[in-house]
């Protein structure tokens, strides 16, 4: 397990360095080995916001997709890949997840609130 991670999650961020991940272009999203003050989250559902989703929504069509749900499922991995998050690169929004607590770092700061499962 990796040590020394930064309580707001900066140790995350590729780029730009030394702004939160919220508003970084990209992000290490390796889930491989979490680090000793994080929440690890198996992700069930992403909700993309309404305005980002009809935004995402019309850039394909005007790309000529036929198959839109392969073409929206293909953008998210596609995004994810490239950037470490789901962002919308035009509008600058996201979303919420929803999913399952899969491991805690022992230094996690709400570890005692909070359980696998």
């Amino acid at each position: 397990m990796k040590t020394g991670g930064c309580r707001y999650g900066t140790h995350r961020v590729i780029e730009p360095k030394g702004v939160l991940p919220q508003p970084a272009r990209v992000l290490n999203n390796d889930m491989s080995e979490i680090w000793d003050n994080e929440l690890k989250v198996d992700v069930i559902r992403l909700n993309v916001d309404s305005a980002s989703f009809h935004q995402i929504k019309n850039k394909l069509q005007v790309q000529g997709h036929a198959d839109m749900e392969k073409a929206f499922a293909d953008h998210a991995v596609d995004l994810t890949n490239r950037t470490g998050k789901h962002k919308n690169e035009d509008t600058g929004s996201g979303g919420m997840l929803i999913g399952r607590v899969s491991e805690i770092g022992p230094n996690f700061e709400m570890k005692d609130k909070i359980k696998v499962g």
